[in-house]
């Protein structure tokens, strides 16, 4: 199997999240057997049954329209995901243009999915911004998420929104956080708030959460 470039990688994963939610078929439909070579870190999250009581600083759990549990993830981060959304199995396909988790509610009109792709020469945050505007995105805006450098995008035509910024360990590698339906900022929607709850966590070098 060929690696993707990291243009390449974006667009394979875009495809990928397309299909996790039913979405028109994305820019990558035809690079199937494509991958992207992982970051050691990259897996599933642990399992948490104990979310922080309070949050962590700049996120408040009692905002969020939904009830919640933190869920950590090896590469270094936690998403306050709904309690009533179940895991989705990642396919090879999606496994291969670098997603590595998907979770959604019940009725797969809403979801998060969560990926990664080669950051290539892009050395700063700027430099992803400017690339993702460059690629078709809009409202790209550069955030501090409760201490963790990322940035914000839409995507209006495929109806989601997401985060993306550097492996806390690897930045090499570029980490994503899509959520659809499309975000309207400042309107308490669950997307929004499981954008906003990106929370960097300690990750040693052997890729575990401390």
């Amino acid at each position: 199997m060929k690696k993707l470039s990291r243009l390449g990688a974006l667009c394979a994963l875009l495809s990928a999240l397309c299909a996790f939610v039913g979405m028109a078929e994305g820019p990558a439909s035809n690079m199937a057997g494509a991958t992207v070579e992982a970051p050691p870190a990259s897996a599933e999250p642990a399992p948490s049954e104990a979310p922080s009581p309070d949050g962590p600083a700049g996120f408040v759990e009692a905002d969020a329209p939904y009830a919640g549990i933190w869920t950590p993830f090896e590469d270094g981060f936690m998403l306050y995901l709904p309690r009533a959304w179940s895991s989705v199995e990642v396919s090879e396909a999606q496994a291969a243009a670098g997603l590595f988790y998907q979770t959604g509610d019940e009725n797969g009109t809403a979801g998060v999915a969560v990926g990664y792709m080669p950051a290539g020469d892009l050395d700063t945050l700027d430099d992803l911004a400017l690339d993702f505007e460059r690629s078709g995105f809009s409202d790209v805006i550069c955030l501090n998420l409760n201490g963790m450098p990322a940035i914000g995008f839409d995507r209006p035509e495929d109806n989601y929104s997401g985060v993306a910024f550097y492996h806390p360990v690897y930045p090499d590698y570029v980490l994503y956080v899509y959520v659809t339906p499309l975000c309207r900022r400042g309107k308490g929607q669950t997307g929004e708030s499981i954008l906003m709850s990106l929370t960097p966590t300690r990750l040693s070098r052997d890729g575990k959460n401390s």
